[in-house]
């Protein structure tokens, strides 16, 4: 019996001690899971405070007190002027901060050259309201005092969003639009000198550094064998998304084969110079490249805006729309709109006679083929179809 008393008291003390452990531990996990859940609390409120804050053009940097505005000279703004407002005008003066007061529901705004930099590390999160913000690199695309500044944006703002067509197509042309429309400059993977030095100031930067708006990319799958890249080489845009620019296959056959004849983005051949052999090998070579990049975006890159450059030509303001909302950078459409339009042609927008150039029968067959197939594939997955023109261009 003894024996038995002293097995069952020590059963009930070992009971205790895991009964009170598993009390403890449950404890000490929601305490620690409550505080854990308060920093992230805090944490997505000061992200979500910094979100809403963002202006393009300017990198949000903390906030000041009252005192510090005397290093700040303030500017003359109408009664309704916004956060971006005021960060346009001190960039147009060529500051290089700005800070944006707002007191019972006005907004006072400041500029400054130069700051003390101790100022910048303060947090916002709960404070009113008096914002600080370091200008970015911004220029004037056209010679139109009337446009808007184009910028680049902080580091990380922009996802990596391709500009995405064949060569021939009006690529750079779109660069342009994209870039007056928006405030922002556009980059690419190419890193090409020639470009850059023509006014594209993103194309030197870093394709997927977040500053840029939407990235030039001509790659597809066959033709770019020797560089290892295929759909794994497109598939780096699926979630992040992809602008399609669609051109009629058989004028940017032409456009393209001017441009590496001449080595010239606006290099155009006479008919005397054309040479009919290299003319043949070329469009052999290139015309599966129409197909290939097409139906790829179309039916693995998500999101997706198609875009035709007729549509674009025909009607640039409601093409141009479309691509500032898929870009999530319309605030300013209607504002910047009339100097886009004024100002739309840019230096790689191309007019030449073509009439020389001539297509086999086996050529239009095949290339007919691959309008057919890109056209279905458009329908399929519910984008804007091939325009007509195309059936008015060329006899099928």
């Amino acid at each position: 019996m003894k024996e038995a008393a002293k097995i069952g008291a020590f059963i009930l003390l070992v009971f205790f001690f895991v009964h009170y452990y598993t009390m403890l531990s449950t404890l000490y996990g929601e305490g620690k899971s409550s505080a854990e859940s308060d920093i992230r609390v805090v944490r997505e409120e000061e992200a979500k405070a910094t979100r809403s804050r963002a202006v393009r053009g300017a990198s949000l940097r903390g906030c000041i007190g009252v005192p510090e505005l005397q290093a700040f000279n303030k500017l003359r703004m109408s009664s309704n002027f916004s956060v971006h407002d005021c960060v346009r005008r001190c960039q147009k003066v060529d500051y290089s901060f700005a800070v944006v007061r707002t007191v019972h529901r006005s907004i006072g705004c400041y500029c400054s050259r130069e700051i003390d930099y101790t100022l910048s590390n303060s947090r916002c999160v709960g404070r009113k309201n008096i914002l600080l913000y370091k200008l970015l690199d911004c220029g004037l695309k056209v010679n139109d005092s009337t446009c808007g500044l184009v910028c680049f944006d902080s580091p990380g703002t922009n996802s990596a969003v391709a500009l995405a067509s064949v060569p021939g197509s009006g690529n750079t042309w779109m660069r342009h639009l994209i870039e007056l429309t928006t405030g922002v400059y556009t980059g690419s993977v190419y890193r090409d000198r020639g470009i850059f030095q023509s006014g594209f100031r993103g194309e030197l930067h870093y394709w997927n550094d977040g500053s840029t708006i939407a990235i030039k990319d001509h790659n597809f799958p066959i033709l770019n064998k020797k560089l290892n890249t295929g759909l794994n080489d497109i598939a780096k845009y699926n979630h992040t998304g992809a602008i399609l620019l669609i051109r009629n296959p058989y004028d940017a056959l032409i456009a393209e084969y001017k441009r590496q004849v001449t080595k010239d983005q606006l290099g155009d051949i006479k008919a005397k110079d054309f040479g009919e052999d290299s003319w043949e090998v070329y469009v052999n070579k290139r015309k599966y490249q129409w197909r290939l990049l097409n139906t790829n975006y179309i039916k693995y890159i998500s999101p997706l805006l198609v875009v035709h450059y007729e549509d674009l030509k025909h009607d640039a303001k409601q093409q141009l729309w479309r691509v500032a909302r898929f870009l999530n950078a319309d605030h300013e459409f209607e504002i910047r709109i009339n100097c886009v339009l004024r100002n739309q042609e840019g230096l790689f927008h191309r007019h030449s006679n073509s009439s020389f150039y001539s297509f086999t029968e086996e050529m239009r067959r095949r290339i007919n083929s691959n309008i057919a197939e890109v056209s279905r594939l458009l329908t399929l997955y519910h984008h804007p179809d091939i325009p007509e023109q195309y059936k008015s261009s060329y006899t099928f």
